[in-house]
Protein backbone atom coordinates (compact mmCIF):
# COMPACT_ATOMS: atom_id res chain seq x y z
CA UNK A 1 0.00 0.00 0.00
CA UNK A 2 1.30 3.03 -0.89
CA UNK A 3 0.09 6.26 0.99
CA UNK A 4 1.00 9.99 0.92
CA UNK A 5 1.64 12.15 3.51
CA UNK A 6 -0.29 15.19 4.15
CA UNK A 7 -0.31 18.01 2.15
CA UNK A 8 1.19 20.38 4.06
CA UNK A 9 4.33 19.44 4.90
CA UNK A 10 4.68 21.40 8.07
CA UNK A 11 2.12 18.73 9.40
CA UNK A 12 2.87 15.86 11.98
CA UNK A 13 0.78 12.69 10.34
CA UNK A 14 1.40 10.30 13.64
CA UNK A 15 1.66 11.64 17.00
CA UNK A 16 1.94 8.29 19.37
CA UNK A 17 1.44 9.37 23.07
CA UNK A 18 2.08 6.75 26.02
CA UNK A 19 2.36 7.55 29.24
CA UNK A 20 5.06 6.80 31.55
CA UNK A 21 4.33 3.84 34.07
CA UNK A 22 5.86 1.96 36.33
CA UNK A 23 6.55 -1.04 33.66
CA UNK A 24 7.74 -0.50 30.37
CA UNK A 25 4.27 -1.79 28.83
CA UNK A 26 3.18 1.47 28.25
CA UNK A 27 6.12 2.42 26.08
CA UNK A 28 6.60 -0.70 24.62
CA UNK A 29 3.63 -0.88 22.85
CA UNK A 30 4.01 2.59 21.58
CA UNK A 31 7.64 2.41 20.89
CA UNK A 32 6.43 -0.80 18.58
CA UNK A 33 3.70 0.99 16.38
CA UNK A 34 5.77 3.74 15.56
CA UNK A 35 8.65 1.24 14.64
CA UNK A 36 5.74 -0.39 12.29
CA UNK A 37 5.32 2.95 10.69
CA UNK A 38 8.76 3.79 10.32
CA UNK A 39 9.16 0.34 8.45
CA UNK A 40 5.45 0.47 6.57
CA UNK A 41 5.14 4.14 5.32
CA UNK A 42 8.48 5.82 5.71
CA UNK A 43 7.07 8.84 3.83
CA UNK A 44 4.55 9.44 6.68
CA UNK A 45 5.79 12.32 9.34
CA UNK A 46 5.60 9.69 12.82
CA UNK A 47 6.70 11.49 16.60
CA UNK A 48 6.37 9.43 19.91
CA UNK A 49 6.12 11.42 23.10
CA UNK A 50 6.47 9.73 26.47
CA UNK A 51 8.18 10.65 30.00
CA UNK A 52 9.56 6.89 30.03
CA UNK A 53 13.24 6.72 30.78
CA UNK A 54 14.04 3.52 28.74
CA UNK A 55 12.39 5.28 25.34
CA UNK A 56 16.07 5.25 23.13
CA UNK A 57 16.86 1.70 24.63
CA UNK A 58 13.75 0.29 23.64
CA UNK A 59 13.72 2.00 19.84
CA UNK A 60 17.21 0.93 19.08
CA UNK A 61 18.60 1.50 15.62
CA UNK A 62 15.13 2.43 14.18
CA UNK A 63 14.71 6.01 12.81
CA UNK A 64 12.05 7.31 15.48
CA UNK A 65 12.09 10.24 16.86
CA UNK A 66 10.52 11.10 20.00
CA UNK A 67 10.25 13.74 22.75
CA UNK A 68 11.02 13.12 26.29
CA UNK A 69 8.19 14.68 28.99
CA UNK A 70 9.87 15.14 32.73
CA UNK A 71 9.03 11.64 34.11
CA UNK A 72 6.79 10.56 37.02
CA UNK A 73 8.11 8.21 39.91
CA UNK A 74 6.00 6.06 41.26
CA UNK A 75 6.14 3.26 44.56
CA UNK A 76 4.15 0.39 44.82
CA UNK A 77 2.72 0.72 48.43
CA UNK A 78 0.62 -2.22 49.63
CA UNK A 79 -0.02 -2.90 45.80
CA UNK A 80 -1.07 0.48 45.16
CA UNK A 81 0.57 3.21 43.08
CA UNK A 82 2.39 5.95 45.18
CA UNK A 83 3.34 9.03 43.41
CA UNK A 84 7.22 10.11 44.56
CA UNK A 85 9.64 12.92 43.59
CA UNK A 86 11.42 11.91 40.49
CA UNK A 87 14.81 13.03 39.59
CA UNK A 88 13.65 16.80 38.89
CA UNK A 89 12.44 17.24 42.46
CA UNK A 90 8.99 18.44 41.39
CA UNK A 91 5.79 16.98 42.40
CA UNK A 92 3.73 14.89 40.60
CA UNK A 93 1.17 17.51 41.13
CA UNK A 94 3.00 20.53 39.86
CA UNK A 95 4.57 17.72 37.12
CA UNK A 96 1.16 17.29 35.38
CA UNK A 97 0.12 20.70 34.57
CA UNK A 98 3.82 21.06 33.43
CA UNK A 99 3.70 18.45 31.41
CA UNK A 100 -0.10 18.70 29.98
CA UNK A 101 1.73 22.44 28.79
CA UNK A 102 4.05 20.69 26.74
CA UNK A 103 1.34 18.76 25.37
CA UNK A 104 -0.27 20.84 24.12
CA UNK A 105 2.58 22.68 22.72
CA UNK A 106 3.56 19.70 20.53
CA UNK A 107 -0.37 19.84 19.32
CA UNK A 108 0.20 23.51 18.43
CA UNK A 109 2.91 23.30 16.84
CA UNK A 110 2.93 19.94 14.54
CA UNK A 111 -0.88 20.17 14.03
CA UNK A 112 -1.23 16.44 13.77
CA UNK A 113 -3.72 14.66 11.79
CA UNK A 114 -3.92 11.43 14.01
CA UNK A 115 -2.49 11.40 17.84
CA UNK A 116 -2.61 7.68 18.70
CA UNK A 117 -2.96 7.44 22.89
CA UNK A 118 -2.05 4.50 24.75
CA UNK A 119 -4.56 3.00 27.64
CA UNK A 120 -6.35 6.22 29.25
CA UNK A 121 -7.84 8.74 27.18
CA UNK A 122 -7.09 11.69 29.41
CA UNK A 123 -3.59 10.48 30.06
CA UNK A 124 -2.09 9.40 33.28
CA UNK A 125 -2.95 12.50 35.23
CA UNK A 126 -5.56 14.52 32.47
CA UNK A 127 -2.58 15.72 31.23
CA UNK A 128 -3.95 15.34 27.40
CA UNK A 129 -7.07 17.64 28.39
CA UNK A 130 -6.21 20.67 27.53
CA UNK A 131 -4.63 19.32 24.31
CA UNK A 132 -7.95 17.06 23.34
CA UNK A 133 -10.15 20.48 23.88
CA UNK A 134 -7.81 22.50 21.58
CA UNK A 135 -8.55 20.08 19.01
CA UNK A 136 -12.00 19.60 19.40
CA UNK A 137 -14.15 20.73 15.96
CA UNK A 138 -10.67 20.27 14.25
CA UNK A 139 -9.40 17.75 11.90
CA UNK A 140 -7.01 15.84 13.96
CA UNK A 141 -8.33 12.28 14.47
CA UNK A 142 -7.70 10.73 18.70
CA UNK A 143 -7.59 7.42 18.58
CA UNK A 144 -7.00 4.98 21.64
CA UNK A 145 -5.44 1.68 22.02
CA UNK A 146 -5.86 -0.58 25.31
CA UNK A 147 -4.19 -3.62 25.81
CA UNK A 148 -5.48 -7.29 26.18
CA UNK A 149 -6.46 -7.12 29.98
CA UNK A 150 -7.17 -3.88 31.44
CA UNK A 151 -7.28 -4.87 34.58
CA UNK A 152 -9.45 -2.73 37.72
CA UNK A 153 -7.64 0.71 36.55
CA UNK A 154 -9.80 3.51 38.55
CA UNK A 155 -8.85 6.67 36.04
CA UNK A 156 -9.07 4.56 33.07
CA UNK A 157 -13.33 3.38 34.22
CA UNK A 158 -14.08 6.71 35.77
CA UNK A 159 -17.50 8.67 34.16
CA UNK A 160 -14.80 11.12 33.07
CA UNK A 161 -12.45 9.43 31.00
CA UNK A 162 -15.94 7.24 29.43
CA UNK A 163 -17.23 10.79 28.77
CA UNK A 164 -13.76 12.43 27.39
CA UNK A 165 -13.61 9.23 25.36
CA UNK A 166 -16.91 9.25 23.67
CA UNK A 167 -16.47 13.57 22.92
CA UNK A 168 -13.01 13.41 21.37
CA UNK A 169 -11.94 9.84 20.57
CA UNK A 170 -12.66 8.30 16.62
CA UNK A 171 -12.01 4.63 17.63
CA UNK A 172 -11.04 2.01 20.14
CA UNK A 173 -8.07 -0.73 19.38
CA UNK A 174 -7.95 -3.31 21.34
CA UNK A 175 -4.26 -5.07 21.35
CA UNK A 176 -5.36 -8.82 21.74
CA UNK A 177 -6.20 -11.82 20.54
CA UNK A 178 -9.62 -12.89 21.31
CA UNK A 179 -9.37 -16.76 19.72
CA UNK A 180 -6.77 -17.19 22.89
CA UNK A 181 -8.02 -14.83 25.70
CA UNK A 182 -12.26 -15.52 24.43
CA UNK A 183 -14.85 -13.26 23.83
CA UNK A 184 -15.47 -11.67 27.44
CA UNK A 185 -12.09 -9.45 27.43
CA UNK A 186 -13.59 -7.35 24.42
CA UNK A 187 -17.24 -7.15 25.05
CA UNK A 188 -16.09 -5.82 28.74
CA UNK A 189 -14.37 -2.89 26.61
CA UNK A 190 -17.22 -2.24 24.32
CA UNK A 191 -19.29 -2.13 27.21
CA UNK A 192 -17.18 0.20 29.23
CA UNK A 193 -16.43 2.93 26.21
CA UNK A 194 -20.14 2.38 24.19
CA UNK A 195 -17.45 1.47 21.24
CA UNK A 196 -16.71 -1.57 19.30
CA UNK A 197 -12.97 -1.74 19.86
CA UNK A 198 -11.16 -2.80 16.24
CA UNK A 199 -9.19 -6.25 17.46
CA UNK A 200 -5.63 -5.63 16.02
CA UNK A 201 -4.00 -9.04 17.96
CA UNK A 202 -1.46 -8.42 20.35
CA UNK A 203 1.76 -5.44 19.73
CA UNK A 204 5.13 -7.56 19.96
CA UNK A 205 8.04 -5.49 20.35
CA UNK A 206 9.95 -8.89 19.96
CA UNK A 207 8.79 -9.52 16.35
CA UNK A 208 8.76 -6.11 15.26
CA UNK A 209 12.73 -5.07 16.12
CA UNK A 210 13.85 -8.12 14.29
CA UNK A 211 13.12 -5.99 11.21
CA UNK A 212 15.49 -3.36 12.44
CA UNK A 213 18.27 -5.77 14.20
CA UNK A 214 19.40 -9.12 14.25
CA UNK A 215 19.37 -11.04 17.11
CA UNK A 216 23.04 -12.54 17.27
CA UNK A 217 24.13 -13.59 21.19
CA UNK A 218 25.95 -16.75 22.79
CA UNK A 219 23.54 -19.51 23.85
CA UNK A 220 22.51 -19.19 27.43
CA UNK A 221 20.21 -21.25 30.09
CA UNK A 222 17.35 -18.36 30.62
CA UNK A 223 16.94 -14.76 30.75
CA UNK A 224 15.43 -13.34 33.26
CA UNK A 225 13.93 -9.74 33.37
CA UNK A 226 13.15 -7.29 36.56
CA UNK A 227 13.31 -4.14 35.33
CA UNK A 228 11.78 -2.18 38.14
CA UNK A 229 11.88 -3.16 41.67
CA UNK A 230 8.99 -2.84 44.21
CA UNK A 231 9.06 -3.51 47.93
CA UNK A 232 7.80 -7.37 47.07
CA UNK A 233 10.15 -7.60 44.60
CA UNK A 234 13.69 -7.53 46.68
CA UNK A 235 11.77 -10.31 49.01
CA UNK A 236 12.30 -12.19 45.11
CA UNK A 237 16.03 -11.55 44.61
CA UNK A 238 17.57 -13.61 47.67
CA UNK A 239 15.43 -16.89 46.45
CA UNK A 240 16.42 -16.29 43.30
CA UNK A 241 20.21 -16.69 43.94
CA UNK A 242 19.76 -19.50 45.70
CA UNK A 243 17.59 -20.92 42.90
CA UNK A 244 20.29 -20.56 40.56
CA UNK A 245 22.99 -21.23 42.39
CA UNK A 246 21.33 -24.39 43.16
CA UNK A 247 21.05 -25.01 39.10
CA UNK A 248 24.23 -24.98 38.81
CA UNK A 249 25.83 -24.47 35.31
CA UNK A 250 24.32 -27.44 34.04
CA UNK A 251 22.58 -25.83 30.94
CA UNK A 252 24.64 -22.67 30.89
CA UNK A 253 24.98 -19.35 31.75
CA UNK A 254 22.03 -16.76 32.83
CA UNK A 255 21.40 -13.24 32.15
CA UNK A 256 19.41 -11.36 34.37
CA UNK A 257 18.41 -7.77 32.85
CA UNK A 258 17.55 -5.34 35.79
CA UNK A 259 18.22 -1.32 36.84
CA UNK A 260 21.43 -1.91 38.81
CA UNK A 261 21.92 1.19 40.05
CA UNK A 262 18.44 0.69 41.84
CA UNK A 263 19.25 -2.87 42.60
CA UNK A 264 22.52 -0.78 44.17
CA UNK A 265 20.69 1.16 46.44
CA UNK A 266 18.25 -0.79 48.15
CA UNK A 267 19.82 -4.34 47.83
CA UNK A 268 23.65 -4.17 47.38
CA UNK A 269 23.78 -7.31 49.38
CA UNK A 270 21.39 -9.25 46.53
CA UNK A 271 23.69 -7.86 43.72
CA UNK A 272 26.85 -8.92 45.73
CA UNK A 273 25.35 -12.11 45.89
CA UNK A 274 24.49 -12.64 42.39
CA UNK A 275 28.40 -11.22 41.64
CA UNK A 276 29.45 -14.21 43.47
CA UNK A 277 27.59 -17.38 41.07
CA UNK A 278 30.23 -17.58 38.49
CA UNK A 279 27.41 -18.77 35.53
CA UNK A 280 24.96 -15.44 36.50
CA UNK A 281 25.44 -12.10 34.59
CA UNK A 282 23.61 -9.07 35.57
CA UNK A 283 23.05 -6.28 33.74
CA UNK A 284 21.20 -3.17 32.82
CA UNK A 285 18.17 -2.93 31.22
CA UNK A 286 19.39 -2.96 27.22
CA UNK A 287 18.77 -3.36 23.88
CA UNK A 288 20.54 -6.67 24.40
CA UNK A 289 17.70 -7.96 26.30
CA UNK A 290 15.92 -9.78 23.10
CA UNK A 291 18.97 -11.24 21.75
CA UNK A 292 19.40 -13.21 24.76
CA UNK A 293 15.85 -14.15 25.15
CA UNK A 294 16.08 -15.19 21.32
CA UNK A 295 18.91 -17.54 22.58
CA UNK A 296 18.12 -18.96 25.44
CA UNK A 297 16.30 -22.18 26.60
CA UNK A 298 13.75 -20.48 29.11
CA UNK A 299 12.84 -17.29 30.30
CA UNK A 300 12.06 -15.79 34.03
CA UNK A 301 9.48 -12.59 33.52
CA UNK A 302 6.77 -10.60 34.93
CA UNK A 303 3.22 -10.64 33.90
CA UNK A 304 3.54 -7.57 32.16
CA UNK A 305 2.00 -7.34 28.20
CA UNK A 306 5.34 -6.57 26.95
CA UNK A 307 7.18 -9.46 28.84
CA UNK A 308 4.18 -11.93 28.20
CA UNK A 309 3.97 -10.82 24.10
CA UNK A 310 8.06 -11.32 24.44
CA UNK A 311 8.05 -14.79 25.69
CA UNK A 312 4.74 -15.84 22.73
CA UNK A 313 7.02 -14.21 20.20
CA UNK A 314 10.24 -16.33 21.40
CA UNK A 315 8.50 -19.53 21.78
CA UNK A 316 10.09 -19.96 25.17
CA UNK A 317 8.65 -21.80 28.06
CA UNK A 318 8.80 -19.71 30.91
CA UNK A 319 8.56 -19.25 34.37
CA UNK A 320 6.19 -15.89 34.62
CA UNK A 321 5.74 -13.92 37.79
CA UNK A 322 2.84 -12.31 39.26
CA UNK A 323 3.46 -8.52 41.17
CA UNK A 324 1.17 -8.09 44.04
CA UNK A 325 -0.58 -4.96 42.32
CA UNK A 326 -4.22 -4.62 43.38
CA UNK A 327 -5.59 -4.55 39.54
CA UNK A 328 -5.19 -8.03 38.67
CA UNK A 329 -4.63 -7.20 35.43
CA UNK A 330 -1.15 -9.52 35.38
CA UNK A 331 -2.50 -12.34 37.42
CA UNK A 332 -6.13 -12.73 34.72
CA UNK A 333 -3.62 -11.86 31.97
CA UNK A 334 -1.50 -14.85 32.31
CA UNK A 335 -4.03 -17.53 34.06
CA UNK A 336 -5.90 -16.87 30.47
CA UNK A 337 -2.67 -17.82 28.30
CA UNK A 338 -1.79 -20.86 30.63
CA UNK A 339 -5.20 -22.29 30.21
CA UNK A 340 -4.65 -21.56 26.31
CA UNK A 341 -1.25 -22.43 25.90
CA UNK A 342 -0.84 -24.87 28.88
CA UNK A 343 3.02 -25.87 29.64
CA UNK A 344 4.78 -23.61 28.16
CA UNK A 345 4.08 -21.31 30.93
CA UNK A 346 3.96 -21.44 34.46
CA UNK A 347 2.79 -18.91 37.31
CA UNK A 348 4.35 -17.80 40.88
CA UNK A 349 2.86 -15.08 42.61
CA UNK A 350 5.29 -13.27 44.11
CA UNK A 351 4.89 -12.69 47.63
CA UNK A 352 4.77 -16.42 48.26
CA UNK A 353 7.80 -17.66 46.46
CA UNK A 354 10.71 -19.09 47.75
CA UNK A 355 13.92 -20.46 46.04
CA UNK A 356 12.67 -24.64 46.25
CA UNK A 357 9.61 -23.28 44.67
CA UNK A 358 11.19 -21.67 41.95
CA UNK A 359 14.25 -24.06 41.49
CA UNK A 360 11.16 -26.55 41.01
CA UNK A 361 9.57 -24.30 38.47
CA UNK A 362 12.75 -23.53 36.55
CA UNK A 363 14.05 -27.10 36.02
CA UNK A 364 10.13 -28.04 34.68
CA UNK A 365 10.79 -25.22 32.39
CA UNK A 366 13.88 -26.21 31.49
CA UNK A 367 13.01 -28.87 30.53
CA UNK A 368 9.29 -28.65 28.36
CA UNK A 369 9.35 -28.53 24.61
CA UNK A 370 7.30 -25.53 23.54
CA UNK A 371 6.56 -27.38 19.88
CA UNK A 372 6.20 -25.47 17.07
CA UNK A 373 4.45 -22.26 19.01
CA UNK A 374 2.06 -20.20 16.80
CA UNK A 375 -1.36 -20.28 16.80
CA UNK A 376 -1.16 -16.84 18.65
CA UNK A 377 -2.06 -13.09 16.90
CA UNK A 378 1.43 -11.58 17.05
CA UNK A 379 1.47 -9.27 14.16
CA UNK A 380 -0.74 -6.05 15.84
CA UNK A 381 1.21 -3.47 15.54
CA UNK A 382 0.97 -4.14 11.73
CA UNK A 383 -2.45 -4.61 11.71
CA UNK A 384 -2.56 -1.47 13.48
CA UNK A 385 -0.44 0.67 11.53
CA UNK A 386 -2.51 -0.26 8.46
CA UNK A 387 -5.61 0.49 10.30
CA UNK A 388 -4.54 4.23 11.70
CA UNK A 389 -3.79 4.58 7.88
CA UNK A 390 -6.75 3.38 6.92
CA UNK A 391 -9.17 5.64 9.06
CA UNK A 392 -6.55 8.78 7.90
CA UNK A 393 -7.58 7.57 4.32
CA UNK A 394 -11.23 7.85 4.73
CA UNK A 395 -11.29 11.22 6.83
Amino acid sequence: MRVRSTLDKSRLDVLIYSHDGRGLGHVSRGVTLGMSFRRLFPQLKVLFVSGSKQTSTLIGSCPLEWIKLPSYETLIIQGEAKGRIGDTNIKNCYLGPARANILESIIVNFKPRCVLVDHEPLGKREELLPALKLTKGTDTTWLLGVRAVIGEVTGMMSAMSKNIFKAHYHSLLWYGDDHILGPDLVKRVEASFATRPIITGYISRFLEMKHWSSYTSERYAGTIAIPWLSETTLSLLEPLARALDEIGERYGRWKIFTDIHELKKVANDAKRRFDKIPHCIVENVSDQYLAALANSRVAMVYGGYNSLTDIMAANLPAVVIIRSVNDKEQEEHVNKIIQARGRSMVSLTETEITWKKLHAALETQLNVDTGGGGGVQLNGSENAARTIVDILGRS
